[in-house]
């Protein structure tokens, strides 16, 4: 029997590198998961603002300035920004008692946008005995994700 020398470095040597591509595997898999996260986070925290400032917009409802509209008209409101939230919403007069209004939820970061996402929420007016117009949605789950394509 003759003697290999060197072989059990080569065989170690072998061993190391697999188990660097095996630890460089994990953390790559592990800082995707990671970034998947995260963004995921900040898709319901857009989403999440985009209702709240629909929310805000019906609870603030201006009747005088919405009934002044025309049919098919939009009317631009931009709330106040909340860094990193930034919203807008658009009021849509769909008929002579309905309304769309539409959310926009954005998340900034040094002035560029990250994140977008639309909720809408399709309402009517409806008048009380003393004339004062009152905002109802159309359904239990009024609102719906708006996906841009």
């Amino acid at each position: 029997m003759r003697l290999r020398r060197g072989f059990a470095l080569a065989i170690a040597l072998m061993a190391i590198v697999l188990i660097a591509v095996m630890v460089t595997g994990a953390l790559f898999a592990i800082t995707q998961e990671t970034r998947a996260g995260e963004t995921e986070i900040l898709d319901n925290k857009a989403s999440a603002y985009a209702e709240l400032a629909v929310l805000r917009a019906i609870g603030g409802w201006n009747s005088a300035t919405c009934d002044a509209l025309t049919v098919g008209a939009v009317l631009l409101e931009t709330p106040p920004a909340e860094p990193p939230f930034e919203s807008a919403v658009y009021i849509t007069r769909l008929d002579s008692a309905l309304f769309l209004v539409v959310g926009e939820g954005r998340i900034t970061a040094r002035g560029i946008s990250r994140l977008r996402r639309r909720v809408a929420i399709a309402v009517r007016t409806a008048r009380d005995a003393n004339g004062a117009s009152t905002m109802l949605p159309l359904s239990e789950h009024p609102w719906v994700t708006l996906y841009q394509i």
